[in-house]
C-alpha cells in the first residue's frame, strides 16, 4: 500500500467513503495489492478513532459537570397522607438535554420488558461517537389505582427520569 493510500484513508466524511471505494476497486484488479495490509490499518485507524471519541467524550461530559444545570421540583403528588414534590421527566430531559447538548452530548433511553421487570438504559452519546450507558430495573408501578398500562407507564416514565439523573 503506498503513503498516497493511507493518506486517502485519513478523509473525513463522504470523501471517505469514496476513498475507501478507490482502493477496494484498486484491491479488486490490482492481484499485488496487499488487503491484509489494507485490513490492519483499518483496524488501526478504527481503534484510534474510537479511542479520540472516547476522549472527546469525557472533556465535553467534564465540562458539562462544571456547570450542571438546575433541577426544579415543578410536580406536586399528594394521595392520602404522602405528599411531595419532584421534577418531572419532561422539565428533566428538557434541562439536561439542553445543557448537554451545549458540549455535543445526547441522550436516549432503551426499553427491554422482560416477564414482570422494566429494564431502562439511558444512554449518553457524544457527537464524536463515542456513548456510555445506565440501567435501572423494577417492576409496574402498582400504586394508587393505576390499570396495567398505566403501571408499566409510571415505572418506565420514573426509571427514565432517575437513569438521565444519574
Amino acid at each position: 500500500m503506498t503513503s498516497k493510500s493511507v493518506a486517502v484513508l485519513n478523509q473525513p466524511d463522504a470523501s471517505s467513503a469514496n476513498a475507501l471505494m478507490t482502493i477496494i476497486n484498486r484491491a479488486a484488479n490490482d492481484p499485488a495489492f496487499d488487503v491484509a495490509k489494507l485490513d490492519h490499518l483499518l483496524a488501526v485507524k478504527e481503534r484510534w478513532e474510537k479511542d479520540e471519541a472516547r476522549k472527546a467524550f469525557v472533556v465535553a461530559l467534564t465540562a458539562f459537570k462544571s456547570s450542571p444545570p438546575e433541577i426544579f421540583k415543578n410536580k406536586t403528588v399528594a394521595f392520602k397522607e404522602t405528599k411531595y414534590r419532584h421534577a418531572s421527566l419532561d422539565n428533566v430531559s428538557i434541562a439536561i438535554g439542553t445543557a448537554l447538548a451545549t458540549h455535543g452530548l445526547s441522550h436516549r433511553w432503551s426499553v427491554d420488558q422482560a416477564e414482570a421487570r422494566i429494564k431502562v438504559t439511558c444512554i449518553l452519546m457524544h457527537n464524536a461517537g463515542h456513548s456510555e450507558s445506565l440501567s435501572m430495573q423494577s417492576a409496574s408501578d402498582q400504586s394508587g389505582s393505576k390499570n396495567a398500562i398505566q403501571a408499566l407507564g409510571s415505572a418506565v416514565t420514573y426509571l427514565e427520569r432517575y437513569t438521565l439523573l444519574a
